[in-house]
């Protein structure tokens, strides 16, 4: 039976910015957490894009039976990876759609390799798929997205377990800041910070998903909206689920302001200029004339337990990081806000 939903994500064995095996590892087991738990694992599948690892993921992870079940890894060799890559440190286009080429799901969506997906998202995407809620237009024709909630920085830094990291998110998921960035761009919720991006199958492979030549740093959600949508109708499903996605921040506070500075990015778009061609990526978008494999997790990776709620919760461990959560993010506020009086005084004194 073909599932309702395929998240995709991609990610690669390289250590990205911290422990990124251990982002990923928590997103598919906590998701997978939130499908099991609402009785859905035969509606869900996960595929995540493997580019070019020299160790695969699927061999370092470790997933709990209810990820194994539902998790697959869609292995693009080093060898075309680095063909096809460039210069581009991460093609995220190719990655993306390699695997939304190979989605067994009605509808996709796409998530990042660091995102955690919510319950409340799932229990509303349902709802809507079995007309328990409605939208101003049919579910098979609307472009959702969201922006996405952040973890901060100094408790994912910890790599916390996972039942530490699901309850902080019970915990805080409320306060946790809304990232939309650019307010320029005004009600164009959809330029930037995806948590999720979410359309009918269909609709990928009529504009065969994102375009590849994009294989830099920006706007490739905002390019295939402008393709699919002249009108520029999107769906803020973020406010219809209180922006159930959480990002596992990667970032360090005091250090933000000064990254991505030499990072490549495409070239900005005219975001009032529709795109000439739907399909700029042809017919073999998702690498679909490259023999690519699509495989499970590894055997000696999965885990015995199902559920996180089985696993011991240690309270005093999680209440250690809670205070050092909080006060590391005091000395980031305290610092910045010596840095702002410092500039403001040597612009007064001059």
């Amino acid at each position: 039976m073909r599932p309702i939903l395929s998240l995709i994500l991609c990610s690669r064995n390289d250590q990205y910015m911290g422990n990124s095996c251990w982002r990923l590892q928590t997103t598919l087991n906590y998701v997978a957490q939130k499908v099991h738990e609402l009785d859905r694992e035969s509606d869900v599948e996960v595929l995540v894009a493997d580019w070019g690892s020299d160790i695969p993921l699927r061999e370092v992870l470790e997933l709990s039976s209810t990820a194994a079940r539902i998790v697959s890894f869609v292995l693009i060799p080093p060898e075309i990876a680095l063909e096809l890559q460039k210069d581009s440190p991460f093609p995220e286009v190719l990655a993306l759609n390699a695997a939304a080429r190979r989605a067994n799901g009605e509808y996709i969506g796409r998530i990042d390799q660091d995102t955690l997906v919510g319950k409340r998202f799932l229990s509303y995407f349902f709802e809507l798929y079995e007309g328990k809620q409605q939208l101003k237009v049919p579910l098979d024709s609307a472009l959702l997205f969201a922006n996405r909630r952040s973890i901060p920085y100094w408790f994912a830094i910890r790599c916390p377990p996972l039942e530490h990291v699901d309850k902080f998110v019970r915990m805080f998921e409320k306060s946790l800041t809304v990232w939309k960035l650019n307010p320029s761009y005004r009600d164009m919720f959809w330029t930037s910070y995806v948590g999720i991006w979410l359309l009918h199958r269909d609709l990928w492979n009529a504009c065969g998903g994102y375009d590849e030549r994009l294989i830099y740093y920006n706007w490739m959600e905002t390019d295939m909206i402008l393709r699919l949508s002249p009108n520029r109708i999107v769906t803020d499903l973020g406010k219809k689920v209180d922006y159930d996605f959480y990002h596992l921040e990667h970032y360090n506070p005091i250090a933000t302001r000064f990254t991505r500075v030499h990072t490549l990015k495409n070239s900005d778009i005219d975001l009032h200029q529709t795109p000439k061609v739907l399909k700029p990526s042809g017919e073999n978008w998702g690498l679909s004339q490259y023999p690519i494999k699509v495989l499970p997790i590894s055997e000696s990776k999965k885990v015995k337990t199902s559920n996180i709620n089985l696993l011991r919760f240690d309270r005093l461990s999680f209440g250690f990081e809670l205070l050092l959560t909080g006060v590391q993010i005091t000395l980031d506020k305290l610092f910045l806000t010596a840095m702002d009086v410092r500039r403001s005084l040597v612009r007064f004194l001059r």
